[in-house]
């Protein structure tokens, strides 16, 4: 989930349906702090799955922007098989996905939704320049309320938090201050960009973490009272991100690679799909 929480039109949410944890996160999120009786074990829970994925979002930043800058194809790729695989894990999640009105209306709402926001995109161009010498209390408590609209993002199938934080215009800062982040602070220590980068890092968090619990209570709501209607919602989501993220194709040697980590991507969510 962290690694493609880093990566533009790649959800976080859709990696947790792949994973098929989607459901007991949304109720670890949306209950961890009412629910006294499985506080401990929603701890837990939760403890292990961010503590991975911020793990993966500090060591493979400086990776998977240097995959997706030279190798743009076979990484989206490698996550349209992720995505692909795991329509069968929303189909198999409730009882009775027999579709109906409100279940297909609910599927297209999903859908447009993610294809709405792609539209969006082309008017979404940020600089990737960023001086750190030239920041005010007002640009880290714009940090803080990005993390916040992207986390609800992050944690819904087939929305890319990266994606809403290239709407906000911050998303370029964040890469470029966890990129090298560990290199920089053995190496050089504390300097002042350090610093900010790190109050920038923190800011974007807390706001990420206020985001996840609020948004996480509804989407467990949405489960519990109408989980038929909610997961055709997140199929729409799911399907309608590969409008968004599809790069087209080449008829070349990073083509046959792209179908070979496209193939790699479904296999690895197909398989996860049948635990």
């Amino acid at each position: 989930m962290g690694i493609a929480n880093i990566i533009p039109g790649v959800s976080g949410g859709t990696i947790a349906v792949v994973f098929g944890i989607y459901e007991d996160l949304m109720e670890a999120l949306g209950s961890f702090l009412t629910d006294k009786e499985k506080r401990w074990e929603y701890i837990k829970f939760l403890s292990s799955l961010f503590s991975g994925a911020l793990l993966s979002i500090v060591i493979f930043a400086k990776i998977i922007s240097w995959a997706y800058t030279n190798y743009e194809l076979m990484t989206v790729y490698f996550f349209m098989g992720l995505i692909l695989g795991s329509i069968p894990v929303v189909i198999k999640t409730h009882s009775d996905m027999k579709i109906n009105y409100s279940r297909f209306f609910s599927f297209f709402i999903g859908a447009s939704i993610v294809v709405l926001l792609a539209l969006l995109q082309t008017s979404a161009e940020q600089s990737e320049v960023f001086d750190y010498t030239q920041i005010s209390l007002a640009t880290y408590l714009y940090f803080a309320l990005s993390g916040a609209i992207a986390s609800s993002a992050m944690i819904v199938p087939g929305i890319s938090g990266s994606f809403v934080l290239i709407l906000l215009g911050v998303y370029w800062t964040v890469l470029s201050s966890l990129s090298g982040l560990t290199d920089t602070l053995l190496t050089a220590g504390l300097t002042p960009e350090m610093r900010v980068r790190l109050i920038i890092l923190g800011t974007l968090g807390i706001g990420i973490v206020i985001g996840i619990l609020g948004f996480a209570k509804i989407m467990s709501w949405a489960l519990k009272k109408y989980p038929a209607i909610t997961m055709y919602a997140i199929l729409g989501l799911i399907v309608g991100s590969f409008y968004q993220i599809y790069p087209g194709f080449e008829f070349t040697s990073n083509g046959i690679g792209a179908i070979i980590t496209f193939i790699i991507g479904t296999l690895i969510s197909l398989r996860f799909g049948k635990e």
